[in-house]
């Protein structure tokens, strides 16, 4: 019995033992989890603090930004009430431009059918203007026909009269004299004061050449080697045509370089130029000493001493200007050929201020030329002239 109750308070007092031991250990262990739960919720808190810091701080930057985009709003909405004020004032003008033109389209409807009639009248006028110039250019071909039949029949009886002057003047049984001039400067001294055709023995030759001489223009004597006045001879010829000559010595003609070369040589000559535009204007142009030189020479063309009616510069080249043709080019051009591009024979140099062998062109067609009959210094680089005529007389004539 002593024994149980001995065994017994040990048990309680083990017991006892272990449940102080158990509730020491269960009070640390709390202790302990506490510890731990404190120093996490102090962690938490530190970066909620954190997390709390920064919303702050985005929260003010959206705040700002938010203030910034309500600012540039009321701006925007200011500028779009002002851009509506100028839209609507913008409208009224345009309506009452489109009022004004509707009623000047209405005007100029009017005005537009006026002047499409004005148009065709004109336009009627100018065919009956043209028709009118081509039957005068008829009239003038066949009148410029029939003055050179008339100069023929003048030539014909001034060599009669002169036939009949050396028999009247031949003493009786002598055979009648021949009179071998020159030039026509021989043949005005001689008392021939008539323009028209005449015979002339240039240097050695032994038959007559036929001229036109002109004895009124400048005190008369001149001997004409160039004439346009209708554009009845063509004047694209080749280097042969133009060193031997063409044309008609009564109408338009080119007397012949060589003849020229050989005449110029007798002694010193001096050359006149005269020009007509088609308004009836003239000019003319004289050279004190005028010399061409033979073909082995290309035909080279030597001026001194100019005068003019307008101005004081020479549309001629006087430096020695090389004769050149379509097949023979002698210009001074390096990239061109004068003869093919401004037409007719001449003394290009470089295709130069002048050229009076170049395409006749009628009235009104005459304008914005080329490679018609110009003469710079009178009528500008593209006007085609009417007429013109090249001459020479002695220097002391």
């Amino acid at each position: 019995m002593q024994l149980e109750n001995f065994v017994q308070k040990s048990l309680r007092r083990e017991v006892s033992n272990v449940q102080s031991h158990a509730v020491h250990n269960s009070t640390a262990t709390m202790l302990e989890i506490g510890t731990n739960l404190l120093s996490h919720t102090a962690e938490q808190t530190r970066k909620l603090n954190v997390v709390e810091a920064k919303v702050l701080n985005q929260t003010s930057r959206i705040e700002i930004q938010l203030l910034e985009n309500s600012l540039s709003t009321n701006k925007l909405e200011k500028e779009l009430l002002l851009q509506t004020t100028v839209i609507d004032q913008l409208r009224d003008k345009n309506s009452r431009l489109e009022n004004k033109v509707q009623m000047l389209e209405s005007r100029q409807r009017g005005e537009l059918e006026g002047m499409r009639e004005e148009k065709n009248r004109l336009q009627s006028l100018v065919r009956e203007q043209m028709m009118a110039i081509e039957s005068l250019e008829r009239q003038l071909r066949v009148a410029s026909t029939n003055t050179t039949a008339l100069q023929r029949q003048q030539s014909q009886l001034m060599e009669s009269f002169h036939k009949l002057i050396n028999m009247v003047t031949s003493p009786p049984g002598s055979p009648p004299r021949t009179q071998m001039w020159k030039d026509c400067a021989d043949a005005y001294k001689a008392g021939h004061a008539v323009s028209g055709l005449y015979h002339i023995y240039i240097g050695n030759r032994t038959e007559p050449v036929q001229v036109y001489c002109d004895m009124e223009t400048g005190g008369g004597g001149w001997t004409v080697f160039q004439r346009r006045f209708n554009g009845s001879v063509d004047f694209q010829r080749s280097w042969r045509e133009y060193k031997m000559g063409f044309g008609d010595v009564l109408g338009e003609h080119w007397l012949g370089n060589e003849l020229l070369h050989q005449l110029t040589t007798q002694t010193q000559y001096s050359l006149r130029v005269e020009l007509r535009d088609w308004e009836g204007n003239s000019a003319h142009y004289q050279y004190d000493r005028f010399t061409l030189t033979s073909e082995t020479q290309q035909y080279r063309l030597y001026l001194r001493g100019f005068s003019g009616t307008t101005g004081r510069q020479s549309s001629l080249t006087s430096h020695g200007a090389a004769f050149s043709t379509r097949d023979q080019d002698n210009d001074n051009c390096d990239h061109c050929k004068c003869a093919l591009m401004l037409t007719g024979g001449w003394w290009f140099d470089a295709c130069g201020f002048s050229n009076l062998n170049g395409i006749y062109y009628s009235v009104g067609h005459n304008i914005r030329k080329l490679n018609g009959i110009k003469w710079h210094h009178f009528k500008g680089p593209s006007y085609s002239l009417s007429a013109t005529a090249m001459m020479v007389r002695p220097y002391d004539f």
